[in-house]
């Protein structure tokens, strides 16, 4: 049985005294610190006193008299009663209340008036990704995968798998690209605030009316969001569409927002999956299931710093308060920057949806390029080091360079060499050729900076390799403007690296070490033109008319302060004019992704540090030449065939990259009509013979696709009976991909695309 505490009356008659007593308090050391208020009609305070240890506390009769309200709560900092966990009488209804001078409060009100601590803990990264990907998101997202089913087309297996690879062909799945190799930076800089709401949830059960409601909620939500144009022919990549991706419902506030990402592809599961299922589907998925439960408004509850390791632990007092059962708390968060004199809102929370229970220890990941995180130009481990890190948004072990042998060079290349991706990368990348602009960045430690060493600039070069690795030809040095921004006072300003020229050397860039304040998305130390590079072609020569598929060695100096090309101790000269000095640091070479067994870099010996790169920027091609009906082929502009229901339908046509290892592979697909779709049986494919080989190459003759019945084109089975149009009109497209890439990039975005027009008409 709970202890009863202050239960004795008031000593003697003192009408000044009176009792408070807390039932159901089982210990002493649980009353929580109270203090009586009296106000008056104007709310001005006529009389303040803290409640005695024993419950007693005293009123004047006088200010009693003159009192409107009489407050009891929790003691604020000032001696006060704080308002949030207080009880307020009426002076009459104050005096109803008493029994012989005692006042009793019950365990529901009074435990409103004991605080505790409450406490959020996570950290703040932010991640950066080329226009590429958030185009690949939007469209992954407003893209049902897989829709070619051989029931609702009648097609075989073999064809409807044909027709869903070419669907998802260079469209990764969102999973994949939520998880695509990038680089994140630690946020050590900023604010975080702290909003709570409570949702009341009930769990969904079979047949619950509330699965009809979300999947009309669904499907007004995804009419409105917005969607990709299809892409068109592309080579080089095309610039990033207008328009800021941070603004669409799938980036808010700089936060990925899951409802958006995953509406599209929800609302076709739930449509096409047993009812049976839906139930354990949306209570598997917290952003549907909170759909239907019912939430109160956000509040903020808190506020902290981010900790130098991007950590945050923010905690806050407040009244003890009850949950009702199915009821829960859920937190999200806000992150702002001062950046330049003004604050930036880096990650919402609350725009994106993204809620978290007190529990959780998450990872809030901003995408906004104006973030300022620590470190992310590498500071090393205390060793003077260079290396190369980033080909783009790839990192530098996925290079197949064979070993320096020397300042300029590299022992004799393979088949494979300088090409990206060894073994199976990202969008089933392997063994891809470079090309387009391919941005470089190092890693200088902050060692390289030390008197001892001394290194202040770096130069970037490039030239053809023969065919033992060796440097041929003219040497092409990187020489375009380059700047990044950096935070000075109050203001964020572009700072110019180069090129300079010092003493004797031109093309010299300032090496931007780790520990400035570098903001912005220009993260890269060169940008080199494949285009262009190294290649003895007139610049205008035509992408596909260039030289074959070629190796060039691209090859880094350090110099110091005074432009004199600074080597490792212990390695050869160089032999190159100018001054040159030995100093204590290492080149490396990043051989093997981080993590594996064993040193993740090799010292590289020499003056300078080479790495093998082969690119061809020559356009695949996609060429329809012929369509042809039941093996008979024509040219004629305007196409109407005519036949039985069983004559076929296909095309003579070539698809081939001038280096046939550089083809990825190519497809044909169809559409008829208007409003088509894989469900009424407006698509298909055409079997391609040997992809992803070329076919087709001249001085090869063009081949045929495969083919296509004339009654299986003009199908609808969506109709009940399902029936067979007499005719209508189509277009069919062929598609040859490419390998290449600039190592950014990874989906395949070079490739040739050539359409036909044809009708169709059953006699």
């Amino acid at each position: 049985m709970a202890e009863r505490i202050s239960d004795s009356k008031p000593e003697g008659n003192d009408r000044n005294s009176y009792k408070l007593e807390l039932v159901g308090l089982t210990a002493a050391s649980d009353r929580p610190n109270l203090a009586v208020q009296v106000l008056d009609a104007a709310n001005a305070v006529l009389h303040t006193q803290p409640v005695q240890a024993d419950g007693s506390f005293k009123i004047p009769p006088a200010v009693l008299k003159r009192a409107n309200r009489v407050t009891i709560g929790t003691a604020d900092e000032k001696g006060g009663v704080q308002a949030d966990a207080s009880v307020s009488y009426r002076a009459s209804e104050f005096a109803a209340q008493l029994k012989d001078g005692t006042l009793a409060l019950a365990e529901g009100t009074w435990s409103r008036f004991k605080f505790q601590w409450v406490c959020v803990s996570g950290k703040v990264q932010a991640c950066w990704r080329r226009p590429w990907w958030y185009d690949s998101i939007i469209t992954a997202a407003t893209t049902v995968k897989g829709r070619a089913s051989t029931q609702a087309r009648g097609l075989s297996a073999a064809s409807s798998a044909a027709l869903a690879s070419l669907q998802e062909r260079n469209t990764p799945s969102l999973n994949d690209l939520l998880v695509w190799p990038f680089r994140c930076a630690t946020v050590c800089l900023g604010s975080v605030e702290v909003y709570r709401r409570t949702c009341c949830c009930w769990p969904i059960v079979y047949a619950d009316p509330r699965i009809d409601d979300l999947i009309r909620d669904l499907e007004n939500y995804v009419e409105r969001l917005p969607k990709l144009p299809p892409p068109k022919r592309v080579f080089p990549p095309p610039p990033p569409p207008p328009g800021d991706p941070l603004q669409t419902p799938f980036f808010k506030g700089g936060a990925l927002n899951e409802l958006a990402l995953n509406a599209t592809q929800d609302l076709h599961a739930l449509h096409a999956m047993p009812r049976e299922q839906a139930a354990q589907y949306i209570n598997s998925r917290a952003y549907l299931f909170h759909r239907l439960c019912s939430c109160s408004s956000a509040s903020k509850v808190g506020s902290g710093t981010i900790q130098p390791d991007g950590s945050f632990n923010i905690c806050w007092h407040e009244p003890l308060h009850l949950l009702l059962p199915n009821c829960y708390e859920q937190y999200a968060y806000v992150v702002k920057q001062t950046i330049g004199g003004s604050t930036t809102t880096i990650y919402d929370g609350l725009a994106a949806g993204a809620w978290y229970g007190a529990g959780d220890h998450p990872t809030l990941t901003s995408y906004n390029g104006l973030a300022f995180t620590c470190n992310e130009t590498g500071s090393g481990d205390g060793n003077a080091e260079v290396f190369l890190d980033l080909i783009g948004d790839t990192e530098s072990h996925e290079l197949t360079t064979p070993a320096s042998t020397g300042w300029d060079r590299v022992a004799t290349p393979n088949a494979t060499s300088g090409l990206l991706f060894p073994n199976i990368g990202p969008n089933n990348s392997h063994l891809r050729n470079l090309g387009g602009g391919i941005e470089l960045k190092f890693v200088f430690t902050l060692g390289m900076r030390d008197p001892a060493v001394g290194a202040h600039y770096y130069r970037v070069s490039v030239c053809e390799a023969d065919a033992n690795g060796n440097p041929t030809g003219s040497r092409y040095y990187y020489g375009d403007g380059l700047a990044w921004e950096k935070i000075v006072g109050a203001d964020i300003v572009p700072e110019s690296l180069g090129p300079v020229t010092v003493g004797s050397e031109a093309n010299l860039y300032r090496i931007p070490y780790s520990d400035e304040p570098w903001v912005g998305s220009v993260r890269h130390h060169a940008l080199v033109n494949t285009m262009i590079a190294a290649l003895n072609v007139p610049a205008d020569t035509p992408a596909n008319l260039a030289l074959p598929a070629i190796n060039h060695l691209i090859t880094l100096e350090v110099f110091d302060a005074a432009g004199a090309r600074l080597r490792p101790l212990g390695t050869p000269a160089s032999g190159q004019s100018g001054i040159e000095h030995a100093k204590a640091f290492k080149y490396r070479r990043w051989f093997q992704p981080a993590g594996s067994p064993g040193d993740d870099t090799v010292e590289v010996p020499f003056a300078a540090l080479t790495h093998l790169f082969c690119w061809d920027n020559r356009a695949p091609v996609a060429d329809i030449e012929r369509l042809v009906m039941n093996s008979t082929a024509s040219n004629e502009e305007c196409q109407f065939l005519q036949g039985p229901g069983d004559s076929t339908f296909a095309i003579e046509y070539r698809a081939y990259v001038a280096e046939e290892r550089f083809q990825y592979g190519h497809g044909i697909s169809w559409i008829r009509g208007l409003n088509h779709s894989a469900s009424n049986g407006g698509e298909g494919v055409l079997a391609t013979p040997l992809s992803p080989a070329n076919v087709g190459k001249p001085p090869s003759p063009p081949v045929n696709s495969g083919s296509n019945a004339f009654s299986l084109m003009l199908a609808r089975p969506d109709l009940v009976p399902p029936e067979v149009l007499q005719r209508c009109s189509f277009a069919v497209t062929l598609t040859t991909y490419a390998k290449t890439t600039n190592g950014s990039n990874l989906g395949y975005s070079w490739y040739d695309q050539e359409t036909a027009a044809f009708a169709l008409e059953i006699d």
